[in-house]
């Protein structure tokens, strides 16, 4: 479950040991990976902070082990934390390569942090063990907590940290834990990779997973229309590129090769005609040419069909009767006409 500081390689090739029945279901692995995405962009964001540097987390691997195969599975020395996880009603595991987290310690008491430069692995110093408890793994219980948020219960809490752990001190050796492994990776000067191990009790969390997927199975159609309700609104929200287009204008090679800045085209578009109102290559609507104070804008004439008209906005307008959203730009980059209302 560990790994140098070296170049990580993206595909790995572990020992499987068939003898070992597998009792998580794929749907729960993958509900449990996608729970957990969370977990990572909440460390991503904390450890990049506290050590001012660019970091990355992302899963590599799930898995399932008992204690005891976890325990002896780790690198001595290693540092290996123990959560209390009071949402499952049970205790978390999190381990972090130790050389990794040694240089981890290094940036935040000011040094570089380089891999080329570092010790070979040992214990921590009480300082440092100190540090690794605040820094590193508090972060880490506020990400499980993000993780498991639709899950009722108290705010995790940090128990101990070790660096020889037993299987005896952690539970019972049979007992099956998921694992979730996600690589490290910092970027920048002097980059660093590790593995960050996080191992829950395969019991409490697929319970309280099962119960979650149940529920979202007996979603009732209110529920359904209110997240449509939602989704719609969002997809209002988002923003569009509306074009006003004019009329073109015919013009030699030659005239066009030699155009500058200041030069006047006229276009084939009478005052009184509509422009015409585009998004996505698509008409919308028409508008009217007209200017909103020092800017030069179009005046919604008629609005596109599949928006409500409360969707539109009000704005000032040339004329009395005439409201309507407007499109507009500076003076100096308006193209193709040199006063509102004349092309």
């Amino acid at each position: 479950m560990s790994m140098s500081l070296g170049d990580a390689p993206t595909t790995a090739v572990r020992p499987v040991d068939f003898r070992q029945q597998n009792r998580i279901s794929r749907d729960a692995i993958i509900a449990l990976e996608s729970m957990h995405d969370a977990f990572a962009r909440r460390l991503a964001t904390a450890w990049s902070a506290s050590s001012f540097t660019v970091l990355e987390v992302e899963h590599v691997a799930t898995d399932h082990l008992t204690i005891d195969d976890f325990v002896r599975s780790l690198p001595a020395p290693t540092a290996l934390a123990t959560l209390r996880i009071d949402r499952i009603g049970a205790p978390a595991f999190v381990q972090v390569d130790l050389p990794f987290a040694l240089l981890f310690v290094e940036r935040l008491l000011g040094g570089p942090g380089d891999p080329a430069t570092a010790p070979v692995s040992r214990r921590p110093t009480d300082l440092e063990a100190v540090l690794l408890g605040q820094e590193l793994y508090g972060p880490v219980v506020q990400a499980v907590d993000e993780a498991l948020r639709d899950v009722d219960g108290e705010p995790s809490s940090f128990v101990e940290f070790e660096v020889m752990p037993q299987p005896l001190q952690l539970g019972s050796p049979d007992e099956l834990l998921v694992l979730l492994t996600y690589r490290v990776e910092v970027r920048g000067g002097t980059p660093a990779q590790g593995l960050v191990t996080l191992a829950y009790p395969s019991n409490p969390i697929l319970t309280h997973l099962d119960g979650l997927l149940a529920g979202a199975d007996r979603d009732t159609g209110e529920h359904a229309d209110a997240n449509g309700h939602i989704v719609a609104e969002t997809l209002l929200e988002a923003g569009v590129d509306v074009q006003v287009l004019l009329g073109g204008s015919t013009a030699p090679v030659g005239s066009v090769s030699g155009l500058a800045t200041g030069d006047v085209l006229r276009l084939d578009h009478p005052a009184d005609r509509p422009a015409r109102l585009v998004v996505d290559d698509r008409d919308v609507g028409t508008a009217h040419l007209g200017r909103r104070r020092r800017y030069l804008a179009v005046q919604v004439a008629s609005p596109p069909a599949a928006l409500p008209p409360s969707r539109i906005d009000a704005a000032e307008a040339p004329g009395p009767s005439r409201s309507g959203s407007e499109v507009g730009t500076d003076d100096r980059t308006y193209a193709g006409a040199d006063a509102p209302g004349r092309a």
